[in-house]
Formats: structure tokens, sequence, C-alpha cells
């Protein structure tokens, strides 16, 4: 069996008997308690990073438009009105365009946004409303 002692850390093969010591620093192990040790086999160690690698994979992978396009709809919204405006305000109605575009984009696709942007502007505007 292999042991670790306590008082140097090192590692020992014993066999069971009275009267064990460390071959490093030959202090006793009596008094102390020992469990072996439990490796994982590099095969489980493999597996369960396959699996979790591939967990996170697909939980990044989700469907997003593009920055340019996320930027340019925020954009829009909050500056629609070209008019000076109190930070307060503009920090509210940024709130609200970033609430209306992350639930417009769970519903509707890119593609459908390229497609049919009207169902999108219906969509936003809906969703501005759930989000005051």
């Amino acid at each position: 069996m292999k042991i670790e002692c306590p008082h140097c850390q090192t590692d020992n093969k014993i066999e069971f008997a009275e009267n064990i010591v460390c071959k490093e620093c030959e202090k006793s192990f009596k008094g102390f308690k020992f469990s072996k040790r439990k490796l994982i086999s590099s095969g489980a160690v493999l597996a369960v990073g396959l699996i979790g690698g591939y967990k996170v994979n697909t939980a990044l992978d989700e469907v997003r438009y593009p920055l340019e396009a996320e930027y340019a709809l925020v954009d829009s919204c909050i500056n629609g009105s070209k008019n000076m405006v109190s930070t307060s305000w503009y920090e509210s109605k940024r709130e609200l365009c970033l609430c209306a575009l992350g639930k417009t984009t769970e519903d509707i696709s890119y593609s459908t946004y390229q497609s049919d942007q009207n169902a999108f502007v219906s969509a936003f505007k809906q969703n501005t409303k759930g989000c005051s």
C-alpha cells in the first residue's frame, strides 16, 4: 500500500506491520488513520472532458445577430428622435431598447429579420411594451 507521511509528505510503499516508519524522515505513523488514494483513470478523465467540452460548446452556440446589426438596432432605437435628452432619460431608454432587442432576437431569427423586417419591427414594438 502507498501512504503519504503526515510529517514530510513523502510517499511510502509499505506492507501491513507494526512499527511502520517513513522511509524519508523515519518518523512513526502510529496514531494516524489512513485510507487508500483513489485515482481516476485517464479514460474517465478524457470522457468527462469530452462531455464537459461538448456541453460548454453547445451552451456557447447560441444564435445571435451579428454585432454590427445588434449595435445598429439599439442605436436607432435610442437615437431615433435626434433630440437632446437628459442622461437619465438616455440611460433608461437604452435599457428599454436592450431589453426589447434581447426578447425580440429570441423570437425572430436573424434570417427572418433579413427577409421580413416588418415582422421584426412588430415584435420589437410589442417587446418594448413588455420591457417598460
